[in-house]
């Protein structure tokens, strides 16, 4: 068996809980932000994702952001920009 010590002694952080954003009624005539995590084949996936909410559901245009390494958050001014202008955002890990 093994046992494993914390030795920071510090009380365990409580998790930081965020309310959801609302769902759109509707995608006819929106906006879909697609977000890519940076591994290949990631924007592939979301392209055919937003294919098929275009022909469903009318979805009007389709923002795209890639991040650069699958392992960093998305960068401030790129979650900005889907915030701003999408109705709802796609995102999607490739490989």
């Amino acid at each position: 068996m093994i046992r494993i010590l914390d030795p920071t002694l510090a009380a365990a952080p409580s998790p930081t809980v965020m309310p959801r954003a609302p769902r759109p009624a509707v995608l006819r005539g929106a906006t879909l932000g697609l977000l890519a995590n940076g591994k290949s084949n990631g924007m592939a996936l979301l392209d055919r994702i937003a294919e098929h909410l275009r022909e469903r559901h009318g979805v009007a245009e389709v923002l795209r952001v890639a991040k650069t390494n699958a392992s960093a958050p998305v960068p401030e001014e790129d979650a900005e920009l889907l915030a701003k202008h999408c109705a709802a955002v796609v995102t999607a890990i490739g490989d």
